[in-house]
C-alpha cells in the first residue's frame, strides 16, 4: 500500500499537483498551508492544514520555486527532512503525465532537429521578453532560448532602457502599460514585427522551447506553443476572482457579446466553468496565429477600457487588461484552437 503524502501549498500549481499525484497512484491526505489567511478550509473534501498542526509525513513542496528555501526552514523547524521540492521540471512532468492520461492536451516529442530541414534565418523566430523599469532584481542565471530580443514595456510612462526595441515605437499602445502591463510589449509585436513565428515571455518567465518545437512551429507542423495550464479550483473563474475583481469579467463578457455576438459570450462562460487558464500570456506562435489571436482580444481589452474606465482612472496601475489577457488567452485557444495545431510547452522562472 502506498503511503499517503501531503502537498505544501493551497493555490493553482498544489492543486494541480494534488491531481496529477492521485492520477499517477499517489494518494494525497491534505495540504499544508503556512497560514489559513486567504486559504481555504477544505479543497474537495482534503483538509488544509496550517503547519503548526501538520503531524508529519512526505511532502511535495508546491509553491512558487524562490519561497522553497524559507518553507524548508519551517519545515526543519518541526523535525521535517521528507520533502520534495516541486521546482519547473517536476511540476512540467507530473503534469504533462496528468493531462496526458487525460487525454486533454498535445504535446511534441522532445527530439533533435530533423535531418534535412533549411536552418532558420535571422528574423524567422523572436521571442520578445518584455522588460519594465518596474522588474525586481534578478538573482538566478538567465538564459533565454535562441531568438529572444528584449522589449521594454511602458517606454512611454518613464525613461527609456536599454533594450533590443521599445514598445513605444511604431503603432503602440505604451502609454496604456498600467492597464495592459506586458500585453503593450504583445500588442507591438502584432502590429509591427514581421516575424515568421513571434513569441511573448517575461524578464523573469518563459517558455523553452525545444528544437523539435521550434521546427514544428517554423515549417508548418505546429500553429501554436502554449505553457501548460494551471488546473483551477472550483472553477476558472473562481480561481481568477481570488485576484481580480468580477466587474472586469463581467465587463469582458459584455465586450465579448457586443463585438462577436451572444453564442462568444456563452462559449466564454463554459471557458470560465472549465477547470484550466493560460496564465502570463505568454505564447509562442506562427505570425498568421499570432496575428489573428491579436486581432480577436485586443478590440475586446479596449471595450472593456470604456467599461470599466472608473476604475482603471482609480488605479494607477489597475492591471485589469493585462489580467483580462490571461483569460481571453484561455478563451481564445478553447474556443477557437480546434482550427489550430497547438502543443504544450515547458515554462522556466527565474528568480
Amino acid at each position: 500500500m502506498v503511503k499517503p503524502c501531503y502537498v505544501y501549498g493551497a493555490q493553482a500549481t498544489a492543486y494541480g499537483i494534488v491531481r496529477a499525484l492521485e492520477k499517477a497512484g499517489q494518494p494525497v491526505a491534505g495540504y499544508v498551508v503556512t497560514s489559513l489567511k486567504d486559504n481555504p478550509a477544505y479543497i474537495e473534501g482534503r483538509q488544509v492544514i496550517p503547519v503548526e498542526k501538520w503531524q508529519g509525513g512526505q511532502i511535495y513542496i508546491a509553491v512558487p520555486e524562490y519561497l522553497h528555501r524559507e518553507i524548508i526552514g519551517i519545515l526543519a523547524e518541526r523535525g521535517s527532512s521528507d520533502y520534495i521540492c516541486v521546482d519547473a521540471e517536476l511540476e512540467y512532468s507530473l503534469m504533462k503525465s496528468f493531462y496526458r492520461a487525460e487525454g486533454r492536451l498535445a504535446f511534441l516529442p522532445e527530439n533533435e532537429r530533423s535531418a534535412g530541414r533549411p536552418a532558420p534565418q535571422p528574423g524567422d523566430f523572436s521571442i520578445y521578453v518584455a522588460k519594465s523599469l518596474h522588474d525586481k532584481p534578478l538573482h538566478s542565471r538567465i538564459q533565454f532560448p535562441v531568438g529572444s530580443v528584449t522589449v521594454q514595456a511602458g517606454t512611454a510612462l518613464g525613461a527609456a532602457m536599454e533594450t533590443d526595441f521599445h514598445d513605444n515605437e511604431g503603432e503602440n499602445i505604451s502609454d496604456k502599460n498600467g492597464c495592459y502591463d506586458e500585453l503593450t510589449v504583445t500588442y507591438w509585436a502584432w502590429k509591427n514585427s514581421r516575424a515568421a513565428v513571434k513569441g511573448i515571455a517575461h524578464y523573469r518567465r518563459c517558455l523553452m522551447v525545444t528544437e523539435a518545437e521550434k521546427e514544428a512551429l517554423l515549417h508548418g507542423g505546429l500553429d501554436v506553443l502554449l505553457p501548460m495550464p494551471f488546473l483551477c479550483w472550483p472553477d476558472t473563474s473562481m480561481q481568477y476572482g481570488r485576484y481580480n475583481t468580477s466587474k472586469a469579467v463581467e465587463a469582458m463578457l459584455e465586450a465579448l457579446s457586443l463585438l462577436y455576438g451572444s453564442k462568444e459570450k456563452e462559449q466564454a462562460v463554459q471557458v470560465l466553468r472549465g477547470d484550466i487558464i493560460y496564465n502570463y500570456n505568454m505564447l509562442i506562435a506562427r505570425q498568421e496565429a499570432f496575428d489573428a489571436y491579436c486581432s480577436w482580444m485586443f478590440p475586446v481589452l479596449e471595450q472593456v477600457e470604456k467599461i470599466c474606465a472608473p476604475e482603471i482612472k482609480a488605479v494607477q496601475h489597475s492591471r485589469i487588461c493585462g489580467h483580462l489577457g490571461e483569460l481571453l488567452l484561455t478563451i481564445y485557444m478553447l474556443t477557437h484552437g480546434q482550427k489550430l495545431r497547438i502543443a504544450h510547452g515547458k515554462k522556466k522562472w527565474f528568480y
